[in-house]
């Protein structure tokens, strides 16, 4: 009980020197902190994958580098099949930072289900480089 009294007393003394911001101040400094994201699911061989982290590379600033990328395509490929694994990078696409979520399940035939979540302008090429893919690769023919 002492520490919420504590708490609030620090609180609104905090809050009395504090100057108030702009309604435009506050809207920009939400769309810095909070992208939209969306989301897609691609199906492919584990062969098509490098081209597929590629065309994220071609749509972000920095965030997902050689090491990272390297390192992901080796998680895929090692871990057993029908189990789900995830990753999280964090991205700065057009000038802009945000989280890419990858979840993936690959079968015992080497293809994948990989489920992306991310800035809306990652998710748009993506489904675009999806329609690219070979309906027999995906396992969809």
């Amino acid at each position: 009980m002492g520490l919420v009294v504590l708490f609030k007393r620090s609180w609104s003394r905090a809050d009395d020197g504090a100057v108030e911001a702009s309604s435009e101040e506050i809207l920009k400094e939400l769309d810095r902190e909070f992208t939209p994201v969306r989301r897609t699911t691609i199906r492919t061989q584990t062969e098509y994958l490098p081209f597929l982290f590629e065309c994220i590379r071609e749509n972000i600033d920095s965030g997902f580098e050689d090491p990272q990328m390297g390192s992901l395509l080796q998680r895929i490929e090692l871990h057993r099949a029908d189990e789900e694994r995830s990753a999280m990078f964090t991205v700065i696409s057009g000038k802009q930072r945000s989280d890419l979520h990858l979840r993936w399940v690959r079968d015992s035939c080497d293809r994948i289900l990989l489920r992306i979540q991310g800035a809306p302008r990652i998710i748009r090429a993506l489904k675009e480089h999806q329609r690219r893919i070979p309906k027999a690769v995906t396992g969809m023919a």
